[in-house]
């Protein structure tokens, strides 16, 4: 790296032109006076008195006093690791501000939403969306990716899968008490993937790439909870329930208490029960928006492309209808829904 290109990065760091060259020059002459750094750097005698004390507040230079005061250069290696340390807390500071500000209009946290580059990325993804899910994942994918994900399906007994694919016959590794499946009603554009843990991450793409392609491979990879809604709802909306289910849950045999997060899972999951059925939700009430707690019995859900929601009876005999996040209608916004039987 030339001179140049040092005085460009130092003025990037918030030095300007004449402190860059003065440190620059102080590093290759050592202790040094004011007219010595003048005369090296070309920097206007006029001017290097307010150059060097600049410095110095900045903590480049240390001031040696005596006849005649010398300025020495603080070690490189100190001097950045400060300045380091010091964008990092800016920049930590910095989010947080801007995170409030956003909440404070949007009412959420910042969407987060990535394109992936390259099929082995897109793959590990989807692998780390099953392995972190805490209570539900939800899949639309060809069998031949969905054989990919064998291997972590596998290792989860403790949520709820909901999956869709295009196989003829379910494989011996689908065959769980704790796996949905659906056969594709076969539209080419119902097979777009989707990968779904939770309210927590979605990854999204289209045809599978062939033989070349896998490098020039694109994903799309979001965190946000009100993304990841909309994509839940096309979910069962577009995919499920175009899909013929060939293979329910055993719900007696699924350990309680079962906790999920997105009310047409819950509802899905119902529907190999019978009713009444005794239930713990959290949420927010849907007027207010301050926090809920029930406790109670299922006794009937509604569900079509357009209203999800369970009407519960609490201990009073109070019904509340409870709705999944964004709800309108509802008396209650529930956010995580625990099944206790």
């Amino acid at each position: 790296m030339n001179e140049e290109e040092i005085v460009e990065k130092l003025q990037k760091l918030g030095l300007t032109k004449y402190e860059s060259l003065a440190y620059i020059t102080l590093l290759k002459l050592g202790p040094s006076k004011a007219t010595d750094v003048t005369k090296e750097s070309g920097i206007p005698h006029t001017r290097v008195y307010d150059v060097l004390s600049s410095l110095h507040r900045k903590g480049f230079v240390d001031v040696m006093h005596g006849t005649p005061r010398l300025y020495k250069p603080v070690n490189p290696e100190v001097v950045l690791e400060k300045l380091k340390e010091e964008f990092i807390n800016d920049i930590n500071e910095l989010k947080k501000a801007f995170l409030e500000l956003y909440r404070s209009v949007h009412g959420e946290d910042l969407p987060e939403i990535w394109t992936i580059h390259g099929f082995e990325n897109t793959l590990e993804r989807a692998e780390y969306i099953i392995r972190t899910a805490k209570y539900e994942v939800l899949i639309n994918t060809p069998f031949e990716f969905l054989w990919l994900l064998r291997e972590e399906i596998r290792k989860r007994r403790d949520i709820i899968f909901v999956i869709i694919s295009n196989f003829d016959e379910v494989p011996e590794w689908l065959k769980r008490d704790n796996v949905i499946l659906a056969k594709s009603g076969g539209a080419p554009w119902l097979m777009a993937s989707w990968i779904i843990g939770d309210i927590d991450y979605a990854l999204f793409f289209g045809a599978l790439p062939r033989d070349r392609r896998r490098e020039k491979f694109y994903s799309f990879w979001a965190k946000s909870p009100k993304i990841i809604q909309n994509y839940m709802h096309w979910f069962y909306t577009i995919y499920l329930d175009n899909s013929k289910v060939v293979k329910p849950i055993d719900y007696e045999k699924l350990g309680k208490p079962l906790s999920l997060v997105n009310i047409r899972t819950l509802i899905t999951v119902l529907k190999h029960t019978t009713l009444p059925k005794k239930a713990e939700i959290t949420g927010r009430y849907v007027e207010s928006k301050k926090p809920l707690s029930l406790e109670g019995m299922i006794i009937e859900y509604e569900y079509t492309p357009l209203t999800a929601s369970i009407t519960v009876r609490d201990k009073e005999g109070k019904e509340w209808k409870v709705g999944g996040l964004g709800s309108y209608f509802e008396d209650m916004e529930g956010e995580k829904f625990i099944l206790l039987e």
